[in-house]
């Protein structure tokens, strides 16, 4: 296709590429000439004759306004609805690249023009992309990989974390910069902003989202071959307020929140209801295996599901994966009743016995909706039940989540004597990690010998 302002001509070659008919299309998109001729070179000569006469006057403006540079191999040109300099030259592989230099000077345009073609000859011998892409550009690819994930099904949780840094705080700071070009003095800029932003000084684990979002960012540059590994980025500071442990139940709440589970379903139709009584298996499940909610609870399958036989006695083993990697845990007994309840909820389980079940190694999850959709997340609807109950805030008066189930569960394994070191590799995390957060049990667990 050729263009003139208001001019547009099309060529159609057809199968055997002896004819062409060329359709020229005036502004409205209507058709103002059609030319066919068995004869290529001829057609093409009285096409060009009519440019000449349609659009002399452009065709002459247009020409005056190309600076050829490095042997024609960097074109310098403006178009009509800009006042900067345009730039374009042909890489090794023969593609075409075009861009603004985004100034008005011609002499400026020039520098900036060559530089970037000196430098895209430069990156293509070493394998990278020929030209650097902006920080805003980066970042928007890191958060279309995610969400691909996310809509995949392979996605974590956090991921939602990390596209919400991206958008709200990455992208509009570091946005026009060059990744390279980050140094210390932005990094800490950056910072005393945010910080600004938020209102109140970020806790650790907040610093910690917003270093892993940014440290993604640099990942997928290198993976596309935007930067190179060797090249040293500033790393944000993850140093900030110590954050507090997670308020646990005690046994009598979590009684109370099983038996409201019992019933809180019934009568309640559509996906609603489903969750109710999804919720109702993940709080007991959580509960006696002390698993993380998230990425290890709902991506259960029933084929990560076994019977572990020691000493003539069967135990229930998962297989789990998630922040700190993939481990075995050993469920409670009567984990296995939670187990039935799951299986009778679906058509494609209900008749199978629970042994001919984990024998076929389904790769179907446990949690599901009926039509096989996994619920994206169960915080929210774990909160409504607590409003129900008066149960959200904890005896320091910060909030509960279904994460504090699992500090349930620690904190009851840890006072029934439970060994540290055991209790460690069942719940996937360090000694190190558990001392820190329940150390404060430590004269609890020693109440016999301290009495």
């Amino acid at each position: 296709m050729k263009q003139r302002d208001a001019l547009e001509i099309f060529s159609f070659t057809n199968y055997y590429g002896a004819h062409t008919t060329t359709v020229l299309l005036n502004a409205s998109n209507s058709v103002k000439y059609a030319v066919k001729t068995a004869d290529l070179v001829e057609q093409h000569k009285r096409v060009e004759t009519l440019l000449e006469r349609e659009s002399i006057d452009d065709l002459n403006s247009t020409e005056g306004r190309l600076v050829h540079l490095r042997d024609s191999e960097v074109v310098l040109f403006k178009v009509a609805r800009s006042n900067y300099w345009q730039a374009r030259f042909r890489i090794y592989t023969g593609k075409w690249i075009r861009f603004s230099t985004r100034r008005r000077n011609l002499v400026d345009a020039r520098q900036i023009a060559c530089d970037r073609y000196d430098e895209a000859r430069y990156r293509e011998r070493l394998g990278f992309t020929a030209l650097v892409k902006r920080f805003d550009e980066m970042a928007k690819c890191c958060v279309a990989e995610m969400r691909r994930d996310i809509a995949a099904g392979t996605g974590k949780k956090i991921y939602t974390a990390y596209i919400a840094v991206i958008e709200t705080y990455l992208i509009p700071f570091f946005g026009q910069m060059y990744l390279t070009s980050i140094t210390n003095k932005h990094i800490a800029e950056f910072e005393v902003w945010r910080n600004s932003q938020l209102r109140r000084p970020p806790k650790v684990s907040t610093l910690l989202t917003f270093a892993t979002a940014f440290t993604r960012i640099t990942q997928t540059a290198v993976e596309q071959g935007w930067i190179s590994d060797k090249v040293p980025v500033p790393k944000l500071n993850v140093r900030g307020e110590k954050g507090q442990a997670r308020p646990a139940f005690t046994n009598d709440e979590v009684a109370r929140i099983q038996q409201h589970l019992k019933t809180w379903y019934v009568g309640v139709e559509s996906y609603t209801g489903e969750m109710r009584l999804m919720l109702r298996d993940l709080v007991d499940i959580l509960t006696l295996t002390g698993m993380r909610q998230g990425t290890e609870s709902m991506n259960l399958e029933w084929r990560h599901i076994e019977w572990y036989v020691e000493k003539d006695v069967r135990y229930l083993r998962i297989w789990v994966s998630g922040k700190t990697g993939a481990r075995w845990l050993i469920a409670k007994h009567e984990c296995l009743a939670v187990l039935e309840r799951l299986k009778a909820t679906h058509d494609d389980t209900a008749d199978l016995s629970f042994d001919d079940l984990l024998a076929l190694r389904q790769p179907t999850k446990l949690f599901r909706f009926k039509d096989g959709r996994k619920p994206f997340e169960m915080n929210k609807i774990f909160r409504r039940l607590l409003e129900d109950l008066d149960l959200v805030k904890g005896q320091a008066g910060t909030d509960r989540t279904l994460y504090s189930l699992r500090h349930t569960y620690a904190t009851q394994e840890l006072l029934a004597g439970t060994d540290i070191h055991t209790l460690a590799r069942q719940m996937g995390t360090s000694v190190t990690m558990l001392e820190r957060h329940y150390s404060k049990l430590t004269a609890t667990m020693a109440a016999e010998q301290l009495a």
